[in-house]
């Protein structure tokens, strides 16, 4: 029997819900009919109490009213959710309107319009402040009349002063009472109001972190185009300047030609060097990854050969060895500026006049990422300029000759694949480089990885 009564009762609780509502419109939904079912039933035994204290045939007025509250259920029915809760807060005033205008004021009939007043700001939308501020103030209207008019716009004509101080403690026992039901029929709202409230300051919360964060990265672009732009337009320049003095000295000194024509081809070389720095810059921005399978061990020696040529690169001991035989996918474009760009910094910046200079690279194979080892027993790095090798145009050494664009672009190729790379240097002695990167598998990336905003570096 229990069950059964809790199964209709949960039906007509649910009446109008439907699976395209979410969690909030679900429990007001249920507030609305659990509201309507209340203020029916309590509304009903109310008004037959006040019969055998005030027998009336005027009785019949609050009685075809509370009948009407069962509307709101029906509209619920038809989605018509603001029809459903504009049908409490209608019949809610017209009734306490007439029954405190009805029964005097001595029966503190007119108490029940903090009733009415709690029904307006429970069950209302406060996102509509129009609205809202209208209905809420109705009531107050109402009371205002009832008050002007002496409470005497439906007295009823058999009710005596007796019958009205019999009613009041029975409209004190409804006021309570029903305050304490609207409370706990529409306490669900209050709590979706704070939630929204609290998700709604979450949101902008979050949005302010993510303008900041935008911000930063706005900064940190417009940062380094400043100095992207006034680099290379030095760095193009200075080739060219050379070149134009040396074609000057061609002209004006030709026993010393063939000494002149040697230094414009390291200009132009040193031009060639940076303007490809330049293209490995902005093909690594744009270029989607495309992981393919990569023989280590081949790369890295054609890489080497086709450095080795230089006077820097004569009688270095160039050594690789590959660790685990795991199926490995990287992007080939962008582990060869990577490999390419530490062997060349290797080489650029051996030690003079050591017959034992090398290059060892260690390569580590496993299924879920490549581990690289660069290790070299050049000059070293300083341990004040570590924490900066990475930044755009640094030049840690006098001897550089480069673009100092070469790690940042390493840095930048390692970022789209979400890598990682570590250097340890002693100067006068050595510089080791670890590379990881990730083994992306036999899947095209149609998008670059997400990536952190810094590599490590470690001292």
């Amino acid at each position: 029997m229990n069950y059964q009564f809790n199964h209709y009762l949960n039906t007509i609780l649910s009446v109008g819900i439907d699976d395209n509502c979410d969690y909030v419109k679900k429990q007001q939904i249920r507030n609305t009919n659990k509201g309507a079912l209340i203020a029916f039933v309590f509304g009903t035994l109310c008004t037959f109490s006040t019969i055998r204290i005030v027998p009336t045939p005027y009785i019949y007025v609050p009685l075809v009213m509370c009948f009407l509250y069962p509307l709101s259920i029906f509209f619920n029915y038809f989605q018509k959710y603001n029809s459903a809760n504009l049908s409490i807060w209608l019949l809610s005033n017209l009734l306490f309107f007439w029954l405190a205008n009805a029964y005097g004021k001595s029966s503190n009939a007119y108490m029940l319009f903090v009733i009415a007043e709690m029904v307006s700001i429970l069950n209302l939308d406060f996102e509509k402040k129009e609205s809202t501020f209208i209905i809420s103030t109705v009531p107050i209207l109402l009371a205002f009349i009832t008050f002007a008019t002496d409470f005497s716009l439906f007295k009823i004509p058999t009710i005596t002063e007796h019958h009205q101080q019999l009613l009041s403690p029975l409209m004190f026992f409804m006021v309570l009472i029903g305050s304490g039901l609207a409370v706990w029929v529409y306490r669900q709202n209050l709590f979706s109001y704070v939630k929204n409230l609290e998700k709604m300051q979450n949101d902008l919360q979050a949005k302010y972190k993510e303008l900041e964060h935008v911000n930063e990265d706005l900064s940190k672009a417009n940062e380094e185009l400043d100095r992207f732009v006034y680099s290379v337009s030095h760095d193009l320049r200075a080739p060219i300047t050379s070149v134009m003095g040396l074609l000057d000295l061609c002209e004006t000194d030709e026993q010393n030609l063939k000494m002149y024509l040697s230094l414009q081809r390291k200009s132009i070389n040193k031009l060639d060097s940076f303007i490809k720095d330049i293209l490995h810059y902005a093909r690594n921005s744009r270029l989607e990854i495309k992981p393919i399978k990569i023989d280590f061990a081949h790369s890295l020696q054609e890489i080497f050969e086709e450095q080795c040529h230089s006077q820097a690169a004569q009688n270095l001991d160039f050594q690789v060895e590959v660790l685990g035989n795991s199926h490995v996918y990287t992007d080939d474009f962008r582990f060869k500026i990577i490999a390419s760009n530490l062997i060349s910094n290797a080489i650029r910046y051996r030690k003079e006049n050591t017959p034992s200079s090398f290059i060892h690279i260690q390569i580590f194979l496993t299924e879920k990422e490549v581990k690289m080892v660069f290790s070299d027993n050049g000059i070293g790095i300083s341990p004040k300029y570590l924490p900066f090798i990475f930044q755009m145009f640094y030049r840690a050494n006098t001897k550089s000759t480069g673009s100092g664009l070469g790690l940042y672009i390493v840095k930048e190729a390692l970022n789209k694949m979400n890598g990682t790379i570590k250097v340890e240097s002693i100067e006068k002695e050595g510089t080791t480089f670890t590379v990881i990167m990730p083994n992306l598998g036999k899947s095209e990336v149609s998008e670059p990885v997400s990536v952190p905003s810094e590599l490590e570096v470690a001292h």
